[in-house]
């Protein structure tokens, strides 16, 4: 059996592989190496993915995840402390989406979710890939700079009045608690993005439409218009862009951007295209 994981910065998604077929999934919180702590990781990995994994012979894990580009080696240690005698690769997440979403080798994609990740491959390699800032020095389009842009007009009153009613009743929070977990707490990014439900689920209200246009607007201004747009597609994965599909589609047609495929979660793309490429190399699923 093999084991594939897609995780994100808010959740991480597991597939169980047997003879090609997914046996059993799993959905558990995210463990981004750069957001949360390697404590926390053990703490998560033994608690939510152990009890899972030792009902199985497991002989390799592929692990692609947000942060892992540079802190995939936290990730890799743990797992190999938990289950010794498996093999296991741990990639980013960009190029789990790259798998996922290009099977041919050739197309952009860009993952939006609590984040923003972009590359391009072309023949299979990467042949362009911006560096992913996070929320602090980029990352427009992602549920967290939605998330943050909702609060801080919260705290500066600058919600119409009907959106300000509609979000108090939603939401218990006061700007201290606000400022607190942006300051003193741990995954300011997961808590940001918590708020971006809000927009989706009042969409047809102008601002809430409007937060949600002017963050495309800026990803395809500062991020997308960096690669070759003009000949290869632009593929998708998670959930923002699933939600937001529509917007994000008009955003890509003003700049003539041709739009792949989007996908909320890439886990069944990704063992579809795993599995073929692991029987070219003759492993067993």
């Amino acid at each position: 059996m093999i084991v594939v994981a897609d995780g994100g910065a808010t959740k991480c998604d597991w597939a169980f592989v047997e003879d090609d077929k997914i046996v059993e999934r799993l959905k558990m919180e995210g463990i981004n190496p750069f957001s949360v702590s390697e404590e926390h990781i053990r703490k998560v990995i033994e608690r939510d993915f152990l009890p899972v994994a030792l009902r199985y012979d497991i002989s390799h894990i592929w692990f692609y995840g947000a942060g892992c580009g540079f802190g995939g080696d936290i990730i890799k240690r743990v797992l190999t402390d938990s289950l010794p005698t498996t093999e296991i690769f741990v990639g980013s997440d960009i190029d789990g989406a790259a798998k996922a979403c290009c099977p041919n080798g050739e197309g952009i994609v860009c993952i939006l979710g609590t984040g923003v990740s972009s590359m391009q491959v072309e023949n299979g390699v990467c042949t362009k890939r911006l560096p992913g800032p996070g929320y602090i020095l980029g990352d427009e389009g992602s549920g967290t700079v939605m998330g943050r842009m909702l609060l801080s007009d919260f705290i500066y009153n600058q919600l119409p009045s009907h959106i300000h009613k509609l979000f108090t009743e939603e939401f218990d929070v006061t700007i201290p608690e606000i400022i607190d977990r942006t300051y003193h707490k741990p995954a300011a990014n997961r808590f940001f993005s918590s708020f971006t439900p809000f927009l989706s689920r009042h969409i047809e209200e102008e601002y809430c439409r409007g937060v949600v246009r002017y963050n495309f607007e800026q990803l395809v201004k500062r991020n997308l218009s960096q690669y070759d747009t003009h000949r290869l597609t632009v593929n998708f994965v998670g959930s923002v862009a699933a939600v937001f599909e529509d917007i994000l589609t008009e955003e890509l047609d003003k700049c003539g951007m041709k739009k792949g495929v989007i996908v909320r979660s890439p886990i069944e793309y990704l063992v579809k295209n795993l599995t073929t490429e692991l029987k070219i190399k003759n492993i067993q699923c």
